[in-house]
């Protein structure tokens, strides 16, 4: 089990990692954007298309890790007050009823969709017309990535109920 955890915590620390240099290329797309539509009043065709894309990209390859350090929104003002076990059983109880199946429909869903974007070949509306099957392609995968994550979670709370203590 607890090679599960450290495997899973591992691939999602290092996609984290991987994905926060995406910043640094969409302040580039940004700064270089407003640049060009400001200070010389000509717009790029590609500007806004790949800063979605890019931010989107964070947002999703970004999730396992987001859950790996509890940086998700969480009401916990009611959990917090109970002690460590109590807090462990009704994390597991969310997680078989709401995290698991929800990530099971995502993942499908989101991997159907994606499989039919390869299968056209889709490419964007906009002028820049962009190919986006690899981009929809991230879609199961950070929801893949934030599955594990789950998993990982989950382990870790079952330990917490099997010693007794984090």
């Amino acid at each position: 089990m607890k090679g599960i955890i450290k495997l899973f915590d591992l691939i999602n620390e290092y996609a984290g990692r991987a994905t926060s240099i995406i910043i640094y290329f969409l302040l580039l797309v940004v700064v270089y954007e407003v640049i060009s539509r400001k200070v010389f009043n000509a717009p790029t065709v590609w500007g806004f298309d790949l800063s979605f894309m890019l931010y989107s990209t964070m947002f999703l390859l970004g999730g396992g890790y987001t859950l790996k350090y509890s940086g998700h929104v969480a009401i916990d003002v009611f959990t917090s007050r109970l002690p460590k076990r109590k807090q462990a059983i009704i994390s597991l109880i969310t997680y078989l009823i709401f995290f698991f199946p929800f990530m099971f429909v995502l993942i499908y869903v989101s991997g159907a969709f994606a499989l039919q974007s390869w299968i056209d070949l889709e490419r964007s509306q906009s002028p820049w017309n962009q190919p986006l099957y690899h981009f929809k392609t991230l879609m199961p995968i950070g929801f893949t990535l934030l599955m594990i994550q789950g998993i990982s979670e989950f382990l870790k709370t079952l330990l917490i109920l099997k010693k007794g203590d984090k």
